[in-house]
C-alpha cells in the first residue's frame, strides 16, 4: 500500500481514455461491493459507458447479458481499482472477449495471486519511487521546492526517506 497504484491508474485513465467509446473507472471495487454487491458495480459500468443509468437489473445474470450485449461493438476502457477477492471479477464476468476489438481491462490488486488466477495476460508491478525521486517528492512537499534550501534539514531529511523506503503516500 502506499506505492501509487491508484494514482498510476488515474493517471492512465486520464491519459488514453481518448482512445476508448466506452470508459469506465471504478476506483474501489471491493467498497462497492461491500455496499452495493455485483450489481452496483455492473450499474457504475453501464452508467459510465454508456452514460445511462440502469436501475432495471435486478440480479447478475441481467446484469452481465446487457453489458456485453451493449458493449460487445464497442472499443472499452474499464480500470477496476482496490480489487481484493477473485470473486469480484469472477462475479463481474467482464472479459476482453465479451467487448469489442481493442478493449482493454486493467485490474489493480495490492495481491498478483487474484490477478494471475483471474488468467491476466501482463503483470505490471508498481515500484517504489528511487532515492532521487523521493526527494525530490519529499522537498517539493515540506520545503516547496525541488532540493534541500537548508543543511541544517539534511540529516532529517535523508532519514525520512530512508524510513520511507520510496512509497509516495508515506513521503
Amino acid at each position: 500500500g502506499g506505492v501509487g497504484k491508484t494514482t498510476l491508474a488515474g493517471v492512465l485513465y486520464g491519459r488514453i481514455s481518448h482512445q476508448f467509446n466506452a470508459c469506465c473507472l471504478i476506483d474501489d471495487v471491493s467498497k462497492v461491493f461491500k455496499y452495493d454487491g455485483p450489481i452496483g458495480v455492473q450499474k457504475q459500468i453501464l452508467h459510465q459507458t454508456l452514460g445511462e443509468e440502469h436501475n432495471q437489473i435486478y440480479n447478475l445474470h441481467g446484469g452481465t447479458n446487457l453489458i456485453q450485449n451493449r458493449l460487445c461493438r464497442r472499443r472499452a476502457l474499464l480500470i477496476f481499482d482496490n480489487v481484493d477477492h477473485n470473486e469480484q471479477l469472477e462475479k463481474l464476468a467482464v472479459n476482453p472477449k465479451s467487448l469489442g476489438s481493442g478493449s482493454r481491462i486493467i485490474i489493480v490488486s495490492r495481491d498478483a495471486h487474484i490477478l494471475k488466477e483471474y488468467g491476466v495476460n501482463t503483470l505490471y508491478k508498481v515500484q517504489p519511487l528511487n532515492h532521487t525521486n523521493s526527494l525530490q517528492l519529499l522537498c517539493r512537499k515540506a520545503f516547496k521546492c525541488d532540493n534541500i534550501m537548508n543543511d541544517a534539514y539534511k540529516e532529517l531529511t535523508y532519514g525520512i526517506l530512508d524510513i520511507a523506503c520510496g512509497l509516495p503516500l508515506a513521503l
